[in-house]
């Protein structure tokens, strides 16, 4: 179902040429209605819907995506609500009681021309009390949930930046390891704050295991600088001995995020997969 940070390398070289990089554009994604896996009412899933407009404005956030109202769209945002509850919370504090409410939602990106689920989010917990109502507590959950982190994660998994590294500065204090890494990626290509690189070497339409890992230190339009913090001596010597080989640099947003996708639950996945 997901794309590996291999593959993703492996097709990029097998139809590009070096000189074309790094990738470019905005990538246009419908959003999909919410759904609520455990209901077929209509006014649950009318509920729901008011996620959407919230939905749209996160996604055109992200310099990757842009939301379109094409229903025929290659990709598309999908939604789906796990579980819904709401209930009178009292503080035990303050002695004041609210209308609560909270529910747990799992976002994805789909290819439909090939039914493939390109990322897709771990669970997450959506909860928000209001004084008025729960139609009230409601609407500053839409506001406020999914969090900008999660689409920013499903959208670099699914539209990951490819670039290559154009120098590889010494540390200063331990000259056998790497320190500044330039690439050449930057705000225009999408970079933005706390994206993480792996670096793999591309010869010959071969690709190596991870040899290092990059977090960005700063960006401009075109260019970035990163630290390097993992495999400070590898990449220093291989980029010194190495002349006939491409170094190539994969975005992701977090250090862990192969792993918290693999988190997902099965049956939202089977949900997501017939969506």
């Amino acid at each position: 179902m997901k794309r590996t940070i291999l593959s993703v390398l492996a097709t990029f070289f097998a139809v590009t040429i070096f000189a074309q990089l790094p990738t470019t554009g905005n990538n246009s994604i419908y959003i999909e209605t919410p759904i609520y896996a455990k209901s077929e009412t209509v006014s649950d899933q009318t509920t729901f819907a008011a996620m959407r407009p919230y939905l749209v404005q996160k996604v055109n956030e992200n310099p990757k995506t842009q939301a379109v109202e094409d229903r025929n769209c290659t990709y598309k945002l999908l939604t789906v609500i796990q579980n819904y509850k709401q209930y009178i919370y009292r503080d035990s504090v303050s002695k004041k009681s609210y209308f609560k409410v909270e529910f747990y939602y799992v976002l994805a990106i789909k290819n439909t021309e090939k039914g493939e689920v390109l990322s897709q989010s771990m669970s997450r917990k959506g909860s928000v009390q209001s004084e008025k109502s729960y139609a009230d507590a409601f609407a500053n959950a839409c506001k406020t949930y999914p969090y900008q982190s999660d689409v920013n994660e499903v959208v670099e998994e699914s539209f990951a930046l490819v670039g290559l590294i154009t120098k590889v500065e010494p540390d200063r204090k331990k000259a056998k390891n790497a320190g500044v890494v330039h690439i050449d990626l930057g705000k225009n290509h999408g970079v933005r704050k706390n994206q993480w690189f792996d670096v793999f070497i591309v010869s010959n339409g071969n690709v190596s295991d991870r040899i290092a890992t990059l977090h960005l230190d700063k960006a401009e339009a075109t260019t970035s600088t990163c630290k390097v913090k993992k495999g400070k001596k590898e990449l220093l010597a291989l980029w010194n001995s190495q002349s006939d080989v491409k170094f190539a640099v994969v975005s992701r947003m977090e250090s862990n995020i192969w792993k918290k996708l693999e988190k997902a639950l099965d049956f939202v996945t089977n949900i997501i997969d017939n969506y």
